[in-house]
């Protein structure tokens, strides 16, 4: 990780998610299949990221760029998120902070396969992986 930088320490899919006070909250957290009842339907679920920000990167405006591949490789959505950490009092000089982020997302899963979510910031990238099953009829 860079000095300058903030690097992704994590990205966990969830089927619930929030960040209140520095703290993740999350329910069903850690998930690689989604299976879908109706490919017309939106899912909703969340991504969860920690993001590491060096001390020299506090009080700078910063962007993490989401975004979803499917099975073939097409893009189902883009997002950037802009953040800001600060600096608190209590920090010690030179300390890395975690930032963190929860975001819901609904999407429309068409095609069974794997996809995967990309979060990048920083020159730093992570990838959840995860497989789309439609239910069968019953």
């Amino acid at each position: 990780m860079s000095e300058l930088q903030p690097a992704i320490d994590f990205l966990i899919l969830a089927d619930k998610a929030e960040a209140v006070n520095g703290k993740l909250y999350m329910m069903g957290g850690g998930w690689d299949l989604l299976t879908v009842a109706n490919s017309e339907a939106p899912m909703v679920f969340s991504c969860a990221l920690g993001i590491l920000v060096p001390w020299l990167a506090t009080n700078l405006d910063h962007r993490c760029m989401l975004h979803l591949q499917n099975a073939d490789g097409g893009t189902l959505f883009e997002m950037t998120i802009g953040f800001r950490a600060g600096r608190p009092p209590h920090l010690e000089e030179g300390a890395t902070q975690r930032l963190m982020i929860a975001l819901p997302l609904s999407v429309q899963f068409q095609k069974p396969g794997v996809h995967v979510l990309v979060a990048q910031t920083g020159g730093d990238e992570k990838r959840a992986r995860f497989e789309v099953r439609h239910a069968q009829p019953t």
